[in-house]
């Protein structure tokens, strides 16, 4: 009769076996290193939102009427737009690279 395994074996079975298999890549890639960087992406880029916010509203002081105020509304909304739309193409780009390395 066999004994039972002792050791670190014992401790993490599926060790072994994820690291015989060629998914560990893909696991890998999938569990780790795509939540972090996507993290890491969105805090960069909700940085410079909240930079772009604190320049528009610290802008606003230099308007001395209601169609300037207006008009720097309507730049931050566009620009904000704009960074919105290049910022999910990067991010589906960054996931299709990533998720393609580990393929």
């Amino acid at each position: 009769m066999d004994a039972p395994a002792r050791g670190p074996e014992a401790r993490n079975p599926q060790d072994s076996s994820l690291k015989a298999t060629p998914f560990q890549g893909a696991w890998q890639a999938a569990f780790f290193e795509l939540p972090f960087a996507f993290a890491a992406e969105v805090l960069r880029f909700s940085a410079r939102r909240l930079q772009a916010q604190s320049d528009f509203l610290a802008g606003l002081e230099t308007c001395h009427t209601v169609p300037e105020v207006m008009d720097a509304q309507s730049r931050f909304m566009r620009n904000a737009v704009g960074d919105y739309g290049s910022q999910t193409s990067k991010i589906i780009g960054d996931i299709r690279d990533t998720v393609s390395k580990a393929a």
